[in-house]
């Protein structure tokens, strides 16, 4: 009966054996409503070190932290990703233009041979995407591909874009306009083939095998914290 509350004792002595330094830190891709610190805890009784970064991220609705990460969260995500797994925010999507009927070629299932024709294709339009995907979430079906230069003029351009033969709502992501964030149709179980084509001509052709691929959840908001903290 009494076993439950001695646990949550000790998590809560363990807890306060450690105390935290703050310096300040200066993220490779500022956004707006993300803050982020530096930070060293100190375990004591010789328990060792811990570092990373601690950010507060701010919704309509209020600020929302503190979260640690192990490297500069600007690097990973967006401003959009931050709003949808902080504040419950979905993107809106700008849909293509019709694409024509694929190839029968295409629906054949990916071979040493197709790659072949991609290395053919590309010296007539060079590739979109690196192959590349920095954020893959399953939770809300989205996922960002990085592109092979950054901010692409796609200006009167047909964009379509196929993951496993189904089209995919896709756009440039307008914080980071280094990605190329996409819908994933549902039912979709990488690994998966990608096919992108730009006016007609495929510039990508490559399977994407999923590896990162998680549901993300919303974490809880947790008060703001105080201005002259100490550990």
């Amino acid at each position: 009966m009494h076993r439950k509350p001695h646990i949550l004792f000790v998590l809560s002595a363990l807890l306060l054996t450690m105390c935290r330094s703050y310096s300040e830190r200066e993220l490779a891709n500022p956004m707006d409503g993300l803050s982020c610190r530096s930070y060293t805890g100190y375990f004591e009784q010789g328990m060792g070190t811990s570092r990373g970064i601690e950010c507060y991220y701010t919704c309509p609705d209020g600020t929302v932290g503190p979260f640690d990460f192990e490297g500069d969260p600007s690097l990973s995500a967006t401003k959009g990703d931050l709003d949808r797994q902080f504040c419950s925010i979905a993107p809106q999507f700008t849909p293509t233009e019709p694409a024509a009927t694929l190839p029968p070629t295409r629906m054949a299932s990916p071979t040493i041979q197709a790659s072949a024709t991609i290395a053919a294709s590309s010296t007539v339009q060079p590739a979109l995407l690196t192959g590349s995907a920095p954020m893959c979430d399953l939770g809300v079906n989205l996922i960002n591909f990085r592109i092979v230069n950054a901010a692409p003029d796609l200006t009167g351009k047909t964009l379509d874009v196929q993951i496993q033969e189904h089209e995919s709502a896709c756009y440039v992501n307008p914080t980071n306009r280094s990605l190329l964030t996409c819908s994933i149709p549902d039912d979709i179980i990488f690994p998966a083939r990608i096919v992108v084509s730009l006016d007609g001509a495929v510039v990508n052709d490559f399977v994407y095998g999923g590896i990162g691929c998680s549901i993300l959840t919303t974490l809880t908001p947790a008060p703001a914290p105080e201005v002259n903290g100490s550990p």
